[in-house]
């Protein structure tokens, strides 16, 4: 089976598994959570190691949970407690270094915040799937148009010391897909519980956000010399390559709604 054919079957499959998930919400969401939590755990501890520590991992685990978990007056105390235990183990172990403190402690946070602003959304007075549907319209409306541009028209390279392969052609494509496809749906399922305001504000913010994201993970795994977080998902990396962007993205939608008090 072709390389090609490999990816396009898992994405299929990953999209059969995930969407009624989304759909359903209660238990089902919370099982898909915990799985982006565990893969979240695993492939931050396996950075720069040639073997998975067993002990940072499962401690990451817990703390992508105790972050999403955790009540909002009691979040900056379970931040500051995990920051505490990672210069510890550093501490005692040579092979922990500092770049692991701060790549454990900066994914593990990024992962128990999104997970807390997906949560958020499926508190929202629509049925949940149809906020995050608009996040992941923006996100990988934009990411598969950032590809086909990409492919079609790319010639001046983007920010090759962190992505050889992106360029501005694919990245401004991209853009104004998840822009106009994030929007056109908003208008449809969600002008009646959001106000016009904020889904134009988002559609507009949001596919640049995804881009931020994935060169932002793109960045440590050149940092790290390797080209996916894990091979979970054939042709597709792991569970942090897939979630790259929708974390920024779910992260800055979640702000928004503050601003325009929503949430």
């Amino acid at each position: 089976m072709s390389k090609m054919a490999v990816k396009v079957l898992t994405a299929v499959i990953m999209i059969a598994v995930a969407v009624p998930v989304l759909y359903l919400g209660g238990i089902w969401m919370e099982i898909l959570m915990a799985f982006i939590a565990g893969g979240a755990a695993y492939e931050a501890a396996r950075l720069g190691n040639e073997k998975v520590p067993v002990i940072p991992m499962v401690l990451n685990f817990i703390a992508i949970v105790m972050l999403y978990k955790a009540p909002a007056t009691h979040f900056a105390a379970v931040a500051a407690f995990w920051a505490v235990i990672l210069f510890t183990i550093s501490l005692i172990d040579e092979k922990f270094t500092t770049d692991s403190v701060v790549y454990n402690f900066m994914i593990t946070l990024l992962a128990g915040m999104a997970l807390r602003c997906l949560t958020l959304l499926y508190h929202q007075p629509a049925e949940g799937w149809k906020y995050f549907l608009f996040v992941g319209l923006a996100c990988f409306g934009c990411d598969t148009g950032a590809y086909f541009f990409g492919v079609f028209l790319g010639k001046h390279k983007m920010i090759p010391r962190v992505s050889p392969n992106k360029t501005w052609e694919g990245s401004i494509g991209g853009y104004a897909t998840g822009a106009i496809v994030s929007f056109v749906y908003s208008l449809f399922v969600l002008k009646d519980v959001l106000p016009v305001s904020l889904l134009a504000a988002a559609s507009l913010l949001l596919p640049l956000v995804a881009q931020i994201g994935d060169l932002s993970f793109s960045s440590i795994k050149r940092r790290f010399g390797i080209k996916d977080f894990s091979n979970l998902f054939p042709g597709h990396g792991g569970v942090l390559d897939r979630v790259d962007s929708v974390i920024f993205c779910l992260m800055v939608f979640n702000a928004l709604m503050i601003i325009w008090r929503l949430a």
